[in-house]
């Protein structure tokens, strides 16, 4: 099988309206026709927030959230506060999740459901859309530069394949992710449905249901992915077809000078050799492993927010002093 991450580029049209404001910006929700071509119903509209600093934008992130909603809200936090300081903040909701969960379905569920071609059809328009989105930030001239990717989860592991393939991208925050697709089917709590479809019955000519020889099918093929170019891994038919939607499989063509990837120590989301593997495949770029869960630190995104920051070369005590002020808004969560 061949995955497609690529798209027809052109001016892209957008539906926009301010929501709220605050002291040193605007918050704008974004909506465009995916340029996807294979969207499942529900999910042909690409929905972004955007926060615009009122003054000059220093610098430009775009935020790639993880499965589900839940974490959403902790990293919409980061809007106001960075645009406050001027780095023009985009969270993209990204296809099967929240407001944007397909037909007949469960938020986040189809990344991981055990059919291949619903897979590919979720990971490849996950790709299109971000990419997509920086093509809008930059129609409206809103992506400098200076700017940084964050990627927490499944954010973190579409960032593999998005900044492997867009120079646009200065820098790629990793935050709390992992690869190998077979274990986290297999041994994250968070894939207990698929195991339970497993259970029932339900088996598929990939042998993702087969655990022990998937594991022997990645075994031996992973060295022979892990020396491949990006056409190759793309275009391949003599790899497992997992191999074209695992951030391990790409994480080698990353140049490490850009990359920071930060580990929960304590994460028990995602299994430890899940991230072990994919830890080490970004081997030479910035590493950090922190006393923190999968989860608990989302409460405490001012430290991230100042980090990025640093990332984008915004160093002075004001700005910093500035995350830390109260922002009066309404939250885009609240229906």
């Amino acid at each position: 099988m061949k995955i497609n991450f690529s798209y027809n580029k052109r001016e892209i049209k957008t539906v926009s309206g301010y929501i709220f404001k605050g002291r040193e910006y605007r918050c704008s929700y974004i909506r465009y026709d995916s340029l996807y071509e294979n969207p499942a119903p529900g999910t042909e509209k690409v929905e972004f927030y955007n926060f615009q600093p009122k003054g000059n934008i220093r610098a430009s992130t775009l935020i790639l959230h993880g499965l589900g909603s839940r974490n959403i809200k902790f990293l919409l936090w980061l809007g106001p506060h960075l645009a406050s300081v001027g780095v023009n903040t985009s969270i993209l909701i990204l296809p099967g999740n929240y407001t944007r969960v397909e037909d007949n379905s469960t938020s986040g569920s189809s990344f991981l459901y055990p059919d291949v071609d619903k897979m590919f059809r979720f990971w490849e328009h996950s790709v299109v859309d971000t990419l997509s989105t920086i093509d809008v930030l930059e129609q409206l001239g809103h992506w400098k530069s200076n700017n940084i990717l964050l990627g927490y989860c499944l954010g973190g592991m579409i960032s593999t394949m998005v900044s492997t393939l867009d120079n646009r991208i200065s820098h790629t925050l990793f935050m709390t992710t992992g690869g190998h697709i077979p274990k986290i089917l297999h041994e994250s709590p968070a894939t207990a449905y698929v195991r339970k479809i497993f259970a029932n019955g339900t088996k598929d000519k990939y042998d993702l249901y087969d655990k022990d020889n998937l594991y022997k099918i990645y075994e031996s093929q992973f060295p022979q992915v892990q020396n491949m170019s990006l056409d190759e891994i793309v275009n391949s038919q003599d790899i497992h077809p997992l191999f074209k939607i695992d951030p391990i499989s790409y994480a080698h063509l990353l140049d490490m000078k850009k990359v920071t990837f930060v580990d929960a120590l304590f994460d028990t989301t995602l299994p430890i050799a899940s991230r072990n593997i994919l830890f080490k495949e970004m081997e030479g770029s910035n590493r950090k492993v922190l006393p923190i869960s999968h989860v608990n630190w989302l409460p405490f995104s001012y430290l991230l927010a100042r980090y990025m920051l640093h990332k984008v070369n915004i160093n002075d005590k004001e700005s910093k002093k500035s995350l830390l002020k109260s922002e009066k808004i309404e939250n885009p969560l609240h229906k």
